[in-house]
């Protein structure tokens, strides 16, 4: 967890007046390389990044799941637990424009609104520009009040920052200062990982 996620985490909480975000680390993403540290080591650098934000929660209910996890199911969870709220999911411009190869997407629109963030470099699909066109409403620095179904572009604070470049510092023996937290760094360092 580096500052490139961390800063539109906190910025989006802020923007949407959350009074928690839950941070979902996967055990086995579907979507993307199984991770090169384990999902205990993932969980430990999360929770330490995050010890100074409250209103961030590690939430490990998909590193738990010994099997792929889908947004869908763990959105149905979070809708039996919070029935009266209305669920807000952040995903990358980058995803959002596959957002049509994911498990059951018309059903987790069913179950939560969309913010869309800006990433850097990301283009958007046709087919997810034709779907934020018919579901996109905006409501500023205002929380979203519907149940379900909005999808909201939003920009955020960019930080040029890479999870794939810090492993390649890390590798190459090359400094990781300042692209994230002082504690996860002495983390990495104390298990030796990426070497």
């Amino acid at each position: 967890m580096h500052f490139g996620h961390l800063r539109p985490a906190v910025e989006l909480a802020e923007a949407f007046n959350l009074d928690r975000l839950h941070l979902l680390p996967n055990h086995r993403p579907v979507h993307r390389d199984a991770p090169s540290a384990t999902t205990e080591q993932r969980i430990a650098m999360l929770e330490l990044a995050t010890q100074s934000q409250p209103q961030l929660i590690v939430d490990p209910r998909e590193a738990m799941r010994d099997k792929a996890s889908y947004t869908f199911d763990t959105l149905t969870e979070f809708r039996h637990e919070y029935p009266e709220s209305s669920l807000v999911f952040f995903m990358g411009l980058d995803a959002y424009s596959e957002f049509d190869t994911w498990h059951r997407w018309q059903d987790i629109l069913q179950l939560a609104n969309l913010v869309v963030v800006e990433r850097p470099d990301a283009k958007m699909s046709a087919w997810a520009a034709d779907l934020l066109k018919t579901q996109q409403k905006t409501y500023g620095s205002k929380a979203i009040d519907a149940a379900f179904g909005v999808i909201e572009r939003r920009n955020v604070t960019q930080l040029a920052i890479s999870a794939t470049d810090i492993r390649h510092r890390i590798q190459a023996g090359e400094s990781i200062d300042f692209l994230l937290p002082q504690s996860v760094k002495e983390y990495i360092d104390r298990q030796q990982l990426y070497r």
